[in-house]
């Protein structure tokens, strides 16, 4: 059976692609550590990543907006905020085992067999992955669409997904990697505003692509909106309150996190947090351990890395016999 060896959860900020030099010292310790997770997911020897994030008004509107996207066909990157338009290789066998168990575990994934990637999921290959060489399992979560599902199903999510891995009839090495988060606000109306600045973009999110007419001049209005922004809250104190809590499992705690708690602690772009809480889910018998935290205004975004190891006694157990101690 397939095996599941390594975990990473790691924030994502556009500004690392226009404003790398914004983040200064911290956002160099920031970079320095995504390229020590790669070694480490190279050091695996991973098969396959399960890639959990989400999106940001780019594939999914109001007029289609699922709470839990799977791809087990093609995936393609948007190639927004200046990444590439990757053409990722998805290990189609896993996918729909995934589709398949969660279906038999009375969970219904969205699938596609022609998924769409923003910054989520491709900032995570550019700093994980950017060769390739590792196909992916790509799973979207709504965190930008209220109402949004609860931080206990994301879990819940994660647990089939462990599951579905674990059942898989091959010997290959899986690891899971959750990007999004931490704190940040997102300079996008809510979808009840009635702001008459707000009601041109509102009418895209209700109706999707198909509402804008000059795509280019969009997403171009859409960067310079966020690249405009110098500097943004970052809510230092709750973004370690969270770390704290995954180092030390305490995950009913974060099970109960509610979306307007989020929103008033960590903002709306905090809301990115239910991807980590999809990979909890499948590690939550692994060892957690913050690799980095940097708190970046200029990135406008609490960045933070942790890094998941299998249990002592799975990946040593003649290390777990001679550590035990006997009362």
């Amino acid at each position: 059976m397939a095996k599941i060896i390594a975990g990473v959860a790691m924030s994502h900020s556009p500004m690392i692609m226009t404003n790398e030099e914004g983040g200064g010292e911290k956002g160099r310790r920031f970079l320095q550590t995504t390229a020590e997770m790669k070694q480490y997911l190279e050091d695996t020897e991973a098969d396959v990543i399960v890639l959990v994030s989400d999106d940001h008004f780019n594939s999914y509107f109001y007029d289609h907006m699922p709470s839990f996207t799977i791809g087990i066909g093609e995936c393609e990157g948007w190639g927004d905020w200046q990444l590439p338009k990757y053409k990722i290789p998805v290990q189609q066998d896993l996918a729909k085992h995934i589709l398949v168990t969660s279906l038999e575990n009375n969970f219904d994934f969205t699938f596609t067999l022609k998924m769409k990637v923003d910054h989520g999921h491709t900032q995570g290959i550019y700093f994980l992955n950017p060769d390739l060489k590792i196909p992916v399992v790509p799973i979207a979560v709504n965190t930008s669409a209220p109402p949004l599902p609860t931080m206990d199903r994301c879990f819940q999510v994660g647990e089939v997904i462990r599951k579905a891995i674990e059942s898989w009839d091959t010997d290959l090495k899986v690891a899971i990697v959750a990007s999004g988060g931490l704190s940040h606000w997102v300079p996008i109306p809510k979808i009840e505003s009635e702001r008459p600045e707000d009601q041109s973009l509102i009418q895209v999110l209700k109706n999707g692509r198909q509402e804008i007419d000059q795509l280019d001049e969009y997403l171009k209005l859409r960067e310079t909106n966020v690249t405009r922004i110098k500097s943004g809250p970052v809510n230092e104190q709750i973004d370690r309150e969270f770390l704290r809590l995954i180092t030390e499992k305490d995950y009913p705690a974060l099970r109960n996190w509610s979306a307007d708690y989020i929103e008033e602690h960590l903002g709306n772009g905090g809301q990115e947090i239910r991807n980590w809480l999809v990979l909890l889910g499948v590690l939550q018998s692994f060892e957690a351990s913050v690799a980095c935290y940097e708190p970046i205004p200029e990135w406008v975004t609490g960045m933070a890395i942790v890094q998941f190891r299998q249990p002592v006694e799975q990946n040593h157990p003649e290390q777990a016999s001679e550590n035990k101690i006997t009362i």
